[in-house]
């Protein structure tokens, strides 16, 4: 006669495999909110943005050396707290664009006065091909967004193509070294960087590696970031 005891080691074993699918399907749901906010998750996801983003905005936001004349383009500007800010600093034209409608909805809620004044103009699209001619932007922000580009290198392509001469890009991006410890942050759903792949990644655009600068900094809760300040110089075409 069999020993039931014998089966439980199995048994368990078989319940603690099925918890970790069902964490890690958990873990990638949550990465895929964080790429494209959607549904009602995607609005609690972009409220956590806010929170978690506060920081990393107010230091790339400072780091742009605003200017009341600039005029400003946020890349994946989420709930559109950074836009809020900026437009209560310049009196220039302020633009975002973000590829989630849930997004777009909620930054349209928070700048709503700006928007209907002209001074805010979200758009729905991706990064690639941006909706504006060469050189408008003489300011402009990704903030925790990198992430999210292709590995070709054209959407920040298209972050030069957009920019003045003279202009000033600024990114900020969790180090790789704090994202790796982040079971939703996976290869599947986000692109990470240490600081010489974030450096490439503005050299293989266009800037020149002169003119690009990148910060380490320590965060609140051992979070480890990277700041990058990019100028436009001469002119030149992607890839050169």
């Amino acid at each position: 006669m069999r020993d039931p005891a014998q089966d439980q080691p199995r048994e368990v074993g078989s319940v603690a495999f099925r918890s970790r699918r069902i964490l890690d399907r958990l873990w990638h749901a949550l990465g895929r909110q964080l790429r494209h906010p959607s549904g009602a998750l995607g609005s609690l996801v972009g409220w956590l943005m806010a929170f978690a983003n506060d920081e990393p905005n107010r230091i790339a936001i400072d780091a742009l050396k605003l200017q009341p004349t600039d005029q400003v383009l946020e890349l994946g500007f989420g709930p559109g707290w950074g836009l809020r800010t900026i437009a209560a600093r310049v009196h220039g034209r302020v633009c975002g664009v973000d590829q989630s409608d849930r997004m777009l909805r909620q930054a349209a809620s928070i700048n709503e006065v700006a928007i209907r004044r002209g001074r805010v103009l979200l758009v729905k699209g991706p990064f690639n091909p941006l909706p504006w001619i060469d050189s408008t932007f003489n300011k402009i922000l990704l903030v925790n967004v990198a992430y999210f580009f292709d590995a070709s290198g054209r959407d920040m392509a298209e972050v030069y193509r957009v920019l003045t001469e003279g202009g000033r890009v600024v990114i900020y991006v969790t180090s790789r070294e704090t994202m790796c410890k982040w079971p939703f942050a996976s290869a599947e759903t986000h692109r990470t960087y240490n600081q010489e792949e974030l450096f490439d990644l503005l050299s293989g655009a266009g800037f020149h590696r002169t003119r690009i600068k990148i910060k380490a900094l320590a965060l609140p809760f051992g979070i480890r970031g990277l700041l990058a300040t990019a100028e436009k110089g001469r002119s030149c075409s992607f890839g050169e």
